[in-house]
């Protein structure tokens, strides 16, 4: 079979790998390789936060760092935090060199929005459509026109590694052909984890079986049992179902209601809905729901009636679907309930967002370190550039260092869809009842063990995304178990309580 070698290998192709392809193309590195199924969540990214020098509410970037450290209940890295934060600026500027236009006010001010999470309002979006949408065609369009590679149709399988160095991907195409890509720097922006728990807001390309590909490389991983839970998305009608209502909208003035009309938030955060973290309005959500103050569909309503037209029509991606399924945001109230969302979980880096594999960096939502037990609305988007962008110049610097060692691996991957189909709807059974929002010491022990059982069995070597899959669990569910308390995003009925203790990252 053909050698195929790049410079750079990037498993991915959503705001993070951008964004680290048009920094390392900016800084000299032209022989770029992106291997990808598809964009990952970035085309429905609606907003991005950046402080910038014309906010007038007084931001700062000690602000901005102290958000995201007490939103991700102060056990995120902290180091990696400062350097997200400081380098806002620079993810901001990157954009707009390739061309990315955000929304103005009309004295030609950057327009910023309060979401969850944050202090002030510091969350940039477009007018034309979403920012997501606009920054994917963009880069993508610019990094073809300079020569930058795009494989699309590829599924990144597996990682070349031996004794803690990597030498490249496995690759799988469309029709299921197969193909080693070496590379002496290999970039993971191949997303988190959603479709390993049913009904979730992620798209099909992200599988969540990445976090066994990246533990059997020899890399560290890190808070995998933060997996995120938007709040508010839709849960009625069927059409509109997924759709996530901007928490932004509680700024703009939205009310969440029980099935009574009580604006239940209030009995906990008397100021009002906005700015509430994403965390609260989950617990209060499900304690709703609990208490059989929940709407039909499972969840409770958001209040948009009263909110100026012209306001809602400002986030055309939401509006226009609610609208061409039936709901008048002005006339009826919206059912939304919380669905898997994102996670905060991952591949453990340094701040160059390097692994513990040398030459194997993450960034985006296949690292973690950086949102801690939660993270702000909007900041995976930021989160996403600015890795990107580190990681680029971390790679570039490197760069310098690097030779091509012509080093040849077998292709080692195996496909059963009888294996699969036998076991992969039992797995992700298992995880959606171990690791929902609530979660219990009790079950979390008899689903490891059911997991343990299936990883013993000798048929499963036979399908290598199954094994990757009960993997994938197995980690989650490990961490999970360990973090014997509440906080953030992982609430066990057992250890109601934060604990100092656990007041760290668990490392896998």
């Amino acid at each position: 079979m053909e050698y195929t070698h790049h410079e750079v290998v990037i498993a991915g192709m959503g705001l993070a790998a951008l964004a680290s392809a048009a920094r390392m193309y900016e800084l000299g590195i032209r022989d770029i390789a992106i291997y990808t199924k598809g964009y990952g969540g970035s085309p429905v990214i609606a907003a991005i936060n950046f402080v910038l020098p014309d906010n007038p509410y007084g931001d700062t970037i000690e602000k901005y760092a102290d958000d995201m450290f007490n939103a991700g209940y102060r056990v995120a890295n902290r180091k990696l935090v400062n350097e997200m934060a400081e380098n806002t600026m620079n993810g901001y500027d990157l954009l707009t060199r390739w061309g990315i236009e955000f929304a103005k006010n009309p004295d030609g001010t950057t327009k910023l929005r309060h979401v969850s999470g944050h202090t002030f309002p510091r969350s940039l979006c477009s007018t034309k459509e979403l920012i997501g949408v606009e920054i994917v065609d963009k880069l993508i369009a610019s990094l073809k026109e300079k020569g930058v590679k795009f494989y699309e149709g590829y599924e990144c399988v597996k990682v070349l590694s031996e004794k803690n160095k990597v030498y490249g991907i496995t690759v799988k195409d469309k029709n299921g052909n197969l193909e080693n890509v070496y590379s002496e720097t290999v970039i993971a922006a191949w997303g988190g984890v959603g479709n390993l728990f049913g009904s979730s807001t992620y798209p099909m390309d992200i599988k969540g079986n990445t976090l066994s590909i990246a533990k059997e490389a020899g890399a560290d991983l890190i808070d995998v049992e933060f997996l995120e839970y938007e709040p508010m998305v839709v849960a009625y009608p069927p059409g509109a179902v997924g759709e996530p209502c901007p928490t932004a909208m509680l700024g703009e003035g939205a009310h969440l209601l029980n099935s009574k009309g009580d604006r239940f938030l209030l009995k906990v955060r008397p100021q009002g809905e906005a700015g509430s973290p994403k965390t609260l309005l989950n617990k209060q959500i499900w304690k709703e729901v609990n208490l059989g103050n929940g709407t039909e569909h499972g969840g409770v309503y958001v209040d948009l009636r009263h909110i100026d037209r012209e306001v809602l029509k400002a986030y055309p991606w939401f509006f226009d679907r609610l609208m061409e399924n039936g709901v008048d945001l002005n006339e009826q109230l919206l059912e939304v309930s919380p669905m898997a969302h994102s996670f905060s979980g991952g591949i453990k880096v340094d701040s160059n967002y390097e692994s513990t594999v040398k030459g194997f960096y993450a960034i985006g939502e296949a690292c973690g370190g950086l949102h801690g037990a939660c993270r702000c609305a909007g900041n995976a988007a930021s989160q996403a550039v600015l890795s990107g962008l580190l990681c680029g110049q971390a790679v570039v610097k490197a760069a310098a260092n690097k030779t091509e060692v012509k080093k040849e691996f077998p292709i080692e991957y195996n496909t059963d869809k009888e294996i699969y189909n036998k076991y992969v709807p039992q797995i992700k059974e298992i995880a959606v009842k171990a690791l929902g929002i609530y979660r219990d010491g009790k079950i979390l022990k008899e689903a490891k063990k059911i997991i343990v059982d299936i990883l013993e069995k000798d048929e499963l070597v036979k399908d290598t995304e199954t094994l990757q899959i009960a993997e994938s669990i197995y980690f989650m569910l490990k961490a999970a178990s360990e973090r014997k308390e509440s906080r953030g995003t992982h609430m066990r009925l057992d250890y109601p309580e934060e604990s100092k203790e656990f007041e760290k990252e668990i490392t896998i």
